[in-house]
């Protein structure tokens, strides 16, 4: 899964974008009082990766569906 695609799934999930807060390659999602860092690369994103942000923020991969 491409960034951007993450993203924009957790736009719709309620989460908010602070790319002021990030540093080089990376916003800052926060979703209610959880939050944690997205990489914006062009490629994609490992599994693992994906994983740690949905359980930073409170989610499963079935949210995303």
């Amino acid at each position: 899964m491409k960034s951007r695609e993450l993203l924009r799934k957790l736009r719709r999930l309620g989460g908010t974008i602070n790319p002021e807060r990030g540093k080089g390659g990376h916003v800052r999602v926060e979703r209610g009082e959880q939050s944690t860092y997205v990489p914006t690369g062009s490629g994609d994103m490992k599994r693992g990766t994906v994983l740690g942000i949905l359980k930073d923020l409170g989610l499963t991969p079935d949210d995303l569906r």
